[in-house]
């Protein structure tokens, strides 16, 4: 797992793309950062340029200002989207030794969101980070005399995981059930 965040909580509400409360703490943000950084960013640009993304962002020293342009304008803007969807997908959702519960108000003065409506707002975080995807790979990946090769799977848009539809089989069982058994 990555060790260094291109992105933080600050970068959330300045880059003005979602909703978000700052009295979520870092440390409940960070496995979803890294997540997306991983997961999502890495397999897209590939090992090159997510390494020296990496390692520039642990020492920005100012020779590579191409680099921290792309980071800041286009890299930014896809982790944050991926970041928080990853983040709302679980938010308020805890793994206890009696399975998974969620969060209840003790005071009574609101009520969790219901599936379908973080299902609407999921679906246009979606949307919205598979454009931000396509700004980020449409750019030409030369900087500060470096150029990156793409590779053509990257530009595959993301897409939730979805359960796969099940088919019905209605008679189609021709045996002797009985005899079967034995």
């Amino acid at each position: 797992m990555a060790t260094t965040v291109l992105i933080s909580k600050a970068d959330f509400s300045a880059a003005n793309l979602v909703k978000f409360s700052q009295n979520i703490e870092e440390d409940q943000l960070q496995p979803f950062v890294y997540a997306a950084q991983e997961y999502d960013l890495e397999p897209r640009i590939g090992d090159d340029l997510y390494n020296d993304l990496m390692a520039y962002a642990e020492t920005p020293d100012g020779s590579r200002p191409e680099l921290l342009a792309f980071l800041n304008k286009e890299v930014k803007r896809f982790l944050v989207l991926t970041a928080y969807r990853r983040f709302m997908a679980a938010h308020g959702l805890n793994i206890t030794q009696f399975g998974l519960t969620k969060t209840a108000d003790p005071q009574g003065t609101f009520n969790q969101a219901e599936a379908q409506e973080r299902a609407v707002i999921l679906r246009q975080v979606d949307s919205d980070s598979n454009v931000a995807l396509g700004k980020m790979l449409s750019v030409t990946w030369s900087f500060d005399g470096v150029t990156y090769a793409k590779d053509k799977k990257q530009s595959q848009p993301s897409s939730s995981i979805r359960a796969p539809k099940r088919s019905i089989g209605l008679g189609t069982y021709r045996g002797n059930p009985y005899k079967d058994l034995i």
